[in-house]
């Protein structure tokens, strides 16, 4: 009885392309075999021509290493899309959508002076108040008038004794006295109000510690942006 040798037939011939076939292809096309990408820096080249579009990250993680981490995460998975640019657009679409709020998690982060101050903590406090004061002012005011009125009948060269009353015919002296007394009262309210703002810091005994809690967080975060990564891929959804 003659045998066949036993034929492999690969079964994966209608399945969408891996992301390493694609930017082996993205990279490595036009390249002479000497000069080809080695299979860990392919993302590094690749990611201009995947991430060819705008989306929300936080100024606190590198965009570079962010993009070169989501492809190599990825790399030998296939995408679950027929093309690269139906890829691209889905990926786009997503990005946009989880990354406002991964963003507010980044930046939690940032304040954590890992090997001097720990975490560090900035509070403000209002604080108003009202003065009030109130002003009194009084006084006497006291005031005399005289009236002197004499008339004489005599002739005029001696008109020069009228004063002492000698050849006064009619006369009449007259003395008022007054006494007048002022009082006034005011108040006046003042608002005083300020902010104090005062920073507290943080520095744990057992610093191994707390990097280890800020590796935890940060990485939590990426695994949690992997997971929602993970419907674009064929197989993974």
């Amino acid at each position: 009885m003659f045998l066949y040798p036993k034929m492999f037939i690969p079964m994966d011939y209608n399945l969408p392309p891996t992301l390493y076939s694609l930017m082996n292809s993205i990279v490595n096309y036009d390249r002479e075999e000497n000069e080809k990408i080695k299979i860990k820096n392919l993302p590094l080249y690749a990611k201009d021509v995947i991430f060819d579009f705008t989306y929300p990250l936080s100024t606190h993680i590198v965009k570079e290493d962010f993009e070169v981490m989501i492809l190599k995460k990825f790399m030998m998975y296939r995408i679950g899309y027929d093309t690269l640019n139906a890829f691209k657009i889905a990926l786009d679409v997503k990005l946009n959508e989880i990354m406002p709020i991964y963003n507010k998690m980044f930046d939690m982060l940032d304040g954590w002076d890992l090997f001097s101050d720990g975490e560090r903590e900035t509070r403000s406090v209002t604080d108003s108040r009202t003065t009030n004061s109130t002003n009194t002012t009084s006084g006497t005011n006291t005031s005399t008038n005289t009236s002197d009125r004499r008339f004489s009948e005599l002739p005029q060269n001696q008109l020069a004794d009228l004063r002492n009353g000698t050849f006064v015919t009619d006369y009449n002296y007259d003395t008022t006295n007054g006494t007048d007394t002022v009082s006034s009262t005011g108040s006046n309210n003042i608002l005083d109000s300020g902010t104090l703002s005062e920073t507290i810091n943080r520095s744990p005994a057992d610093k191994i510690k707390i990097y280890k809690e800020f590796i935890e967080n940060r990485d939590s975060i990426y695994t949690m942006i992997f997971k929602d990564l993970s419907v674009l891929f064929y197989g993974l959804a």
